[in-house]
């Protein structure tokens, strides 16, 4: 596997949704390496059992988010966001995803195989030890969930965290908590989520990480391997075609 759509943050948005189709069909990656992020940050919970509880809003657009990337029938790889909560309700969801589309898979604490490429990931927030919710996770079940690609076969290992490290793309508020785990394992690219202002590319011996900026705003990666190594990651502008889609839902140029 060589060429990979990046991205996160879609925040309840169907424009985003409509971004990855549209990518897809211009570029036809091999992969998506999909960082969390399905909801808006500032979405309301529903009380019931717990202070996390998705609204019918929130099932329903997460079942759309799946079954969009079901249908392009690529390899799909997704983890949750620090909100996409309570945990146990999105890998429901995502479980029922992969049993109707073969392409989707669920990479939270879980490895994957594919061809030459080894996953894995962590999504919500790490935390050092006492957990905050079922969002978040500590530094020893991350470790844990992820040591498979310590003894992982394939020539390419890919780790995904829903959170960037400290530094250029996450800034002094990031965690460092997720720089340790990417020294820690080593990957050759290390998809993170992030906010769209601190998008880009850092690499920390032979680790390239990505902050591919939110899909909501226009943004995404695409990883080719066969590029040189300066060249492999291409940052994304996609605001033409949410203007497009704005455009189309206004009726301009009719």
């Amino acid at each position: 596997m060589r060429r990979f759509l990046i991205c996160s943050g879609v925040h309840g948005r169907p424009r985003a949704l409509e971004m990855i189709e549209q990518v897809v069909a211009e570029r036809q990656p091999h992969g998506i390496l999909f960082a969390g992020g399905v909801f808006d940050t500032t979405r309301q919970y529903a009380v019931r059992t717990t202070p996390w509880e998705m609204t019918h809003d929130d099932v329903r657009f997460l079942e759309k988010f799946f079954a969009t990337l079901g249908q392009l029938r690529v390899f799909s790889v997704v983890i949750p966001g620090p909100v996409d909560a309570p945990l146990e309700t999105f890998l429901r969801l995502g479980m029922h995803a992969e049993l109707e589309y073969p392409g989707v898979h669920l990479a939270h604490a879980t490895f994957l195989e594919k061809e030459d490429v080894a996953l894995c990931g962590v999504g919500g927030s790490v935390t050092e030890e006492h957990p905050l919710g079922d969002h978040t996770c500590t530094r020893l079940m991350a470790e844990y969930s992820l040591r498979p690609l310590w003894t992982a076969r394939q020539p390419r290992k890919i780790l995904l965290l829903a959170e960037p490290p400290r530094g250029p793309l996450g800034g002094k508020e990031a965690s460092s908590l997720i720089g340790d785990l990417i020294d820690c394992y080593h990957p050759n690219l290390c998809v993170v989520g992030g906010r769209s202002e601190r998008r880009g590319v850092q690499r920390i011996a032979k680790t390239l990480i990505v902050n591919p900026g939110c899909l909501a705003e226009g943004h995404a990666a695409w990883l080719d391997w066969n590029r040189p190594g300066e060249d492999q990651v291409e940052m994304l502008n996609l605001r033409h075609h949410l203007e497009a889609n704005v455009a189309a839902d206004i009726g301009i140029g009719d």
